[in-house]
């Protein structure tokens, strides 16, 4: 996710988790009539180089900044019919502040399931996004880039009683103004990115689920001794009542394979929040 470790990172219905707090989304949809909303916050710990640039590549929570940011991402979703939602979301940030508004990151997304079959547990979706284009102070803080841009993500699910896996190849275009500099850095970015990545998820007690999420990214930086990074992310999800969830999640990305599980370099991020369904 961050200065040459920088990434995209960008259910079936029975299982009750969405794509809080994991990068991997789930197949699931939400209920027709229904709504959820996801409310998050992460904010970055720690960046692999010191004196570099971080670059934090989720559609809806998108920052490349030389310094670190507290990012607080809201999610609103509605199910339109039994197998098709839509979904828009925003971002405010804490951190950096300036003359510029703090919101930003505005995602417009659908998302289809396409096939399931509770007999095997298997389900397959495809979810495609659109991300509003921010102004020139917005891209020069690092909030996000002043042009338009889009994304898919194919997604399958094979879901058990007590246990889950769920796999994502994503595809996202992230093109930005070159007249202006990109959270204050001068250097070419890729505008064509890619996420293959895979999350299990178990069931250890009656309202506590573990999980984690492993991944390749593609490095944004042109240029850089990298062209993708790793990242492991585990995650524990409270369901105190079946309408709510609360989830908190600790990531690691590095350039090389096996630097996450170490002592690095790695960028770390800590993500905490709630999901909300009615």
């Amino acid at each position: 996710m961050f200065k040459n470790v920088v990434f995209t990172m960008l259910f079936l219905p029975s299982v009750a988790f969405s794509f809080e707090p994991f990068l991997t989304d789930d197949s699931g949809t939400v209920e027709k009539g229904k709504n959820m909303i996801e409310l998050y916050y992460f904010g970055i710990l720690e960046k692999a180089n010191p004196n570099g640039p971080i670059d934090v590549n989720l559609p809806g929570e998108e920052f490349i900044g030389s310094d670190r940011a507290t990012v607080a991402p809201l999610n609103y979703t509605r199910g339109i019919t039994e197998n098709l939602e839509a979904g828009i979301g925003l971002s405010y940030y804490g951190l950096p502040t300036g003359n510029f508004s703090p919101f930003a990151n505005y995602v417009l997304s659908a998302k289809y399931r396409f096939y399931g079959d509770p007999d095997n547990g298997l389900s397959f979706a495809v979810k495609p996004s659109f991300t509003l284009g921010h102004s020139s102070a917005q891209q020069e803080a690092g909030l996000g880039m002043a042009l338009p841009g889009f994304g898919i993500n194919t997604i399958g699910t094979y879901a058990q009683k007590n246990h889950a896996v769920f796999f994502n190849i994503a595809y996202q275009h992230q093109p930005y103004n070159t007249n202006y500099l990109v959270g204050g850095g001068s250097q070419n970015l890729r505008t064509d990115l890619y996420q293959i990545s895979v999350a299990p998820l178990w069931k250890i007690l009656p309202k506590f689920h573990i999980g984690v999420d492993l991944g390749i990214v593609s490095n944004i930086i042109l240029g850089a001794q990298n062209d993708h990074n790793y990242f492991i992310m585990p995650a524990l999800i409270y369901t105190p009542i079946s309408a709510l969830d609360i989830g908190v999640s600790y990531l690691r990305v590095s350039a090389s394979y096996g630097d996450e599980l170490r002592n690095g370099p790695f960028t770390s991020t800590l993500k905490a929040g709630i999901t909300f369904r009615f």
